[in-house]
């Protein structure tokens, strides 16, 4: 009986109540109506299933208190401070992370705070070169460690990060260094391997192989041409530490020293020493405690049950920490895992039984298959609430590279070893290597590159596909347990015209002669699709949260049947308007791209985005005046203001007109715009409104709001710190406007011109 499997269920259940739905409070009677009730049932006569309902009770039960302990005990005290400035001591537990416009390093607090992991971020200056083991000080201010990313998982105490702050400019110095270095071996091997990767393989490929080895995705994600293509093709999880790098580990060991028990053994200080250095993320803890229970259990004389070691993983990481139920990577991760444990053996074996396995390739392809097809069939619908999207060519990215995969993941280790001790050496081998890298980079970027590589999940009809999908194998799975002779071809079949069907549809949402003004929801940005049934114009693209603006609107435009931006407007260069560019010029055809000519650009967005659209042969217009344009039947405006004041007064404003409706999209242009623009041109009644500043006080003036006379105001506005949007704009929208709308609650907002209906994208 899988005991530990049972009780894991009962633990995780419960987490995920306490993380997503009960309050904390109510916990702790929770888990004694639990006990009562696993009391009740250890007493009661009729024993069938009474040892599994005990478990799952018994197991409930502690996932309560211990969800209730850990708030009490780490959040708590760390969420009292949110708000103040403190001055702490702490050790550096790792290499500080540089990114482009912030700098964070994780430090264990010793003084000042509660004795807890925090994660410190900078945004002005820079941290000095900290080793793991450093004792420093600094004034932070705290900040609240439970925001909600999309409204869903707990960011930071999913991660064990109990503290966040922000360091102040200049008060960081070092005051010492711990006597127990020898405890941040693991890191400074990692680091090593990194600049070993970044001194051996060429730039082209060494972000790559560097998270392949290490789990560092920083300077890939740079790399946005490649991240973006591996995202569409859904292939990310493979620079994501997880089984596949455990299992390709300790199949090279016993390659090397042959399979015997001892070598079972001699496993053990390599799977822990790699989870080390890949940081103890979630999938890492799943990935080694269940690799490390498979190797053990011939060793104790045991048969190795894969739903044992799942759950023994499972509390391995929910015990210490019941907040990591809300982190996305351990419900992907775990859900990949119980499709590879509950799902891939029948699917081998019904394939296997059809195939000639004699050959080679054919055994290849069908262990691949399998394996892929068993671990997307749990994670595919948390991807697509997540992720908002579905790879559609990931089966055939997977078929196509993860032998490659593994041998890069194999070959960059030997190459980095070599080129330690023999630099040229290593250069060479690295060369070599680089090239079965390319061809996996290729491969995805091509496959990226592909009509409809990616569906997108905020349509309803692609979540009817979804549904049906799943519930066509259902009743396959349930109509063959009960004995009937259903083939398999009958549910495929269907699920792939329905998919056929609903990409079709896609293309007559644009019926001919009316038009679409699409608000996306990308968060705290912009991101504004006009289309009409020959042409689409993307005014901005920049955004915040756990999905590219790009990505969002590469995927909404094809769920309409687009597969080309004829022009792409920048209303300005500020990250929230303009940090999705580069993921869209890599996904779409772009026919032009329009910006200020001497826009503010602080936030560093200009030589990324020329380059991107120079590579991609795109090209620019520098804006310097009031330019009309068209595309196909829109009508586009693009005026200067040129109102006085700060970089927001001197963006581009966009006036689209469809028919006889018009669109005018403000980017953050204020007040002072707002003037410039009626002393210079009479503002037109307009149909939709995109308003200015993402309802900041600082536009939507009343006697702007007045001139333009909108009946429907559109807010796109996401999480924030700055309070947008006010509820002073609020109140004068609903003063002039008829219907006022906005992407953090409504999301997509969709509004068909020449029609009356308007809301959510479906």
């Amino acid at each position: 009986m899988r005991k530990l499997a049972w009780a894991a269920l009962g633990f995780a259940v419960a987490a995920g109540l306490a993380e997503y739905i009960l309050p904390v409070g109510e916990l702790p009677y929770y888990a004694a109506a639990l006990a009562v009730l696993s009391l009740a049932r250890l007493l009661a006569r009729d024993r069938r299933g009474r040892a599994r309902v005990l478990l799952v009770c018994l197991g409930a039960s502690a996932g309560f208190l211990d969800w209730w302990g850990h708030y009490q005990l780490h959040v708590a005290p760390s969420e009292a401070l949110v708000g103040e400035n403190v001055v702490i001591t702490g050790t550096v537990n790792d290499y500080v992370e540089r990114h482009e416009d912030y700098e964070r390093v994780e430090v264990r607090v010793t003084d000042g705070a509660p004795r807890e992991k925090a994660l410190l971020y900078l945004y002005e200056g820079t941290l000095p070169e900290l080793e793991p083991g450093d004792i420093v000080r600094a004034e932070i201010r705290v900040t609240s460690a439970v925001i909600r990313q999309g409204a869903r998982s707990r960011t930071y105490t999913a991660q064990n990060d109990n503290l966040l702050g922000y360091i102040q400019p200049d008060t960081l110095a070092v005051t010492g260094r711990t006597e127990h270095g020898w405890r941040y071996f693991p890191q400074r091997l990692c680091r090593r391997v990194e600049t070993l990767c970044e001194s051996l393989f060429p730039p082209d490929t060494a972000p790559f192989v560097k998270g392949l080895l290490t789990g560092n995705t920083i300077e890939l994600q740079e790399d946005t041409e490649n991240y973006t293509a591996m995202r569409a093709a859904g292939v990310l999880h493979i620079v994501a530490v997880s089984g596949m790098h455990m299992f390709v580990l300790v199949g090279f060991v016993q390659l090397l020293l042959g399979k015997s028990r001892r070598t079972s053994v001699l496993c053990l200080p390599p799977i822990l020493l790699f989870a080390l250095m890949a940081g103890w993320k979630p999938s890492v803890v799943r990935a080694a405690v269940m690799q490390a229970l498979a190797l053990m259990a011939p060793v104790a004389g045991r048969e190795s049950d894969g739903a044992t070691c799942l759950g023994a993983a499972l509390l391995a990481l929910l015990a210490p920490n019941p907040m990591a139920i809300g982190g996305v990577g351990l419900q992907l991760s775990f859900a990949c895992m119980a499709g590879l444990v509950f799902l891939t053996p029948g699917i081998k074996r019904r394939m296997e039984e059809r195939l000639p396995m004699d050959k080679r390739p054919v055994a290849y392809a069908v262990g691949n298959l399998a394996c892929t097809l068993g671990a997307n069939a749990f994670s595919m619908p948390l991807a697509a609430i997540y992720f908002e999207q579905v790879p559609l060519y990931s089966l055939l990215a997977n078929l196509l590279t993860l032998l490659a995969v593994e041998g890069v993941f194999v070959a960059g280790y030997i190459v980095c070893a070599v080129g330690a001790a023999f630099p040229a050496a290593g250069v060479a081998a690295a060369g070599a290597v680089s090239w079965v890298a390319r061809w996996c980079l290729w491969v995805y970027r091509t496959l990226a590159g592909l009509p409809f590589a990616c569906l997108y999940m905020r349509s309803a009809r692609t979540w009817v596909w979804l549904g049906t999908l799943y519930l066509a194998f259902a009743l396959w799975y349930i109509l063959r347990r009960r004995g009937h002779a259903v083939r398999l071809y009958g549910p495929v079949c269907a699920s792939v015209m329905l998919l056929m069907a609903v990409l079709a549809l896609g293309r007559l949402t644009i019926r001919r002669g009316e038009g679409l003004a699409t608000v996306l929801d990308v968060g705290q940005g912009e991101c504004v699709v006009l289309a009409d049934s020959v042409g689409a114009v993307v005014v901005d693209c920049g955004g915040s949260g756990m999905n590219s603006a790009g990505d969002a609107a590469a995927n909404y435009l094809s769920s309409i049947g687009k597969t080309r931006v004829d022009m792409l407007v920048l209303t300005h260069l500020h990250e929230d308007h303009a940090n999705g560019v580069e993921t869209l010029l890599y996904r779409m055809d772009v026919g032009r791209l329009v910006m200020p000519s001497d826009g503010d650009d602080s936030d560093r967005q200009r030589a990324d985005i020329l380059a991107a659209a120079e590579r991609r042969g795109v090209p620019v217009t520098l804006l310097e005046e009031d330019t009309h344009a068209s595309v196909g039947g829109i009508e586009l405006d693009l005026l200067l203001p040129e109102g006085e004041g700060g970089s927001n007064e001197r963006g581009i404003v966009a006036l689209a007109g469809m028919g006889d409706t018009q669109t005018l999209v403000m980017g953050d242009a204020g007040r002072e715009a707002e003037l410039a623009l009626m002393g210079a041109w009479a503002v037109p009644d307009v149909d939709v409104l995109v308003v200015g500043h993402h309802g900041s006080n600082s536009a939507s003036s009343p006697s702007f709001l007045r001139a333009a006379n909108a009946q429907t105001a559109v807010i796109s506005v996401g999480y924030n710190s700055y309070g947008h949007p006010t509820q002073e704009v609020l109140d004068r929208l609903d003063t002039y406007c008829d219907t006022v709308l906005r992407t953090d609650t409504q999301g997509n907002v969709v509004i068909r011109l020449g029609g009356k209906d308007f809301g959510e994208d479906g």
